[in-house]
């Protein structure tokens, strides 16, 4: 419990004994610990005379986060450490220090809380004590606080230097180790890239097509429209319980009425990458959770107005195809297979599409589309940045949204959203305020998966 003495206390004569014996040890220990450095004896004195005197016990709260900074606490004996903070966490004040950061006019909320570490007794100054000193012995006070108060200034702007060193230097070492691989390029590789189903020549014309910003809306139609093969794919997909469309789609036009050109390339597309990926219930989730991403990017790109949505949702239903090159090298060589968990999916699935001959704007930005975990954006070559953070931020919107408790590394979470025009904007903001309306606009042309999460 915090107990004050205060000179001229009425009371018991022990008390009286007690509270003299007091102010006299706190006196000694402001000389020792030179808490007053060229204050007059008349004035240390009075303030000693007119203050508060109290002392603390170890692990006793001084004050807390919140509460107004409007008391002067200068520290006689024993140790305070701030608390509650990232700057002034392990901040820790001695003998002769002062906590300083108060305004007596026109008191702020405190940003960290103060224990005392050790027993410590310390002199109090509030706003009416303050007010009651004359001028000289005030004018002492506000320029002591003022040089104390730089003089932190200057200790803090040294360690923000060295964190920054540190930090600077830590994510130099996460980047070397993240990304000195290279067997993407290797002949086994390549080798088995060649076992992995390519696209459909005809979903790569479409691919091709949607991806040029002087294609019209109508030669889009026009190509799925007049290619059996696509138009049997879109068919079949569109009628999956996959889409949970409630009309059945009997042919392209009425494809591309429902569900608008954008789904309709959207669903051939993802249709034509699962028929690449092996059947099993490990690739099927991987690629529901490819799809639903991939619609995610697409509206997060409208919302923010950047990048291109159809590019980025092509990204998305790509996202996962680099599972399937390590896949098929651990059933290959099943004795080394640990060894391939160390692998970079990223760098994999970007060396098959470059196998496949697409764009090599969907290829380098795949290549990258890791980065954000663990790499600011300023290491993402600028030309496919926006793609990159686009591609971040939806998967991590699709794990907010299911709740599954997965989390990718926030370490520049809030640089990506700057990167995407978003400084003045939370993700949780982004998400539930922006993005979250335009999906529920368009449930009924979400996958099922999808739209069963939003109206859950």
């Amino acid at each position: 419990m915090l107990k004050f003495w205060k000179q001229g206390a009425r009371g018991h004569e022990s008390d009286a004994d007690e509270t003299q014996e007091s102010l006299a040890q706190g006196l000694r220990d402001a000389g020792e610990a030179g808490a007053f450095p060229a204050l007059p004896d008349p004035d240390l004195v009075r303030l000693f005379n007119t203050a508060v005197l109290a002392k603390l016990t170890a692990g006793e709260r001084l004050f807390d986060a919140g509460d107004p900074a409007d008391r002067l606490y200068i520290i006689l004996a024993g140790r305070i450490d701030l608390q509650g903070t990232d700057v002034a966490r392990s901040e820790g004040f001695g003998a002769g220090d002062w906590l300083c950061d108060v305004d007596f006019a026109a008191p702020a909320a405190r940003d960290a809380g103060a224990v005392a570490r050790v027993p410590t007794t310390l002199l109090i100054i509030d706003t009416p004590t303050f007010t009651s000193f004359d001028a000289s012995l005030k004018t002492y006070l506000i320029e002591h606080m003022a040089r104390l108060n730089l003089d932190r200034l200057r200790r803090l702007a040294r360690r923000q230097r060295a964190l920054t060193t540190l930090n600077g230097e830590l994510i130099d070492a996460l980047f070397e180790a993240r990304t000195q691989t290279g067997f993407a390029q290797t002949p086994v590789a390549r080798q088995l890239f060649a076992k992995v189903p390519a696209l459909p020549v005809s979903t790569m014309a479409l691919l091709n097509r949607i991806l040029d910003e002087r294609t019209t809306q109508g030669e889009i139609v026009d190509l799925v429209t007049q290619d059996p093969a696509l138009t049997s794919l879109l068919l079949k997909a569109a009628n999956a319980p996959a889409y949970g469309l409630q009309q059945k789609v009997t042919n392209v036009s009425q494809a591309l009425v429902m569900l608008g050109h954008q789904v309709v390339y959207q669903i051939i597309m993802s249709e034509s990458v699962r028929q690449s990926l092996p059947g099993t219930p490990f690739f099927a989730d991987l690629h529901q959770r490819a799809v639903e991403v991939s619609r995610i990017a697409f509206v997060l790109s409208q919302t923010v107005n950047v990048a291109k949505p159809a590019e980025v949702a092509t990204l998305g239903i790509l996202s996962e195809i680099g599972f399937v090159v390590i896949e098929l090298l651990k059933a290959y060589n099943q004795r080394l297979s640990i060894l391939f968990d160390f692998l970079e999916p990223a760098e994999m699935g970007a060396e098959l599409l470059r196998s496949w001959k697409l764009p090599e704007a969907l290829c380098s930005s795949l290549e990258y589309q890791h980065y954000p975990q663990f790499a600011p954006p300023s290491r993402v070559p600028e030309d496919v940045r926006t793609n990159v953070a686009v591609l971040y931020l939806a998967r991590r919107f699709y794990h907010a949204l299911h709740q599954d408790g997965s989390r990718l590394p926030t370490l520049f979470a809030r640089d990506y959203l700057v990167a995407l025009g978003q400084s003045g904007v939370s993700e949780r903001e982004l998400l539930y305020n922006r993005l979250l309306p335009r999906l529920r606009a368009q449930i009924r042309v979400l996958p099922k998966s999808l739209a069963d999460v939003l109206q859950a």
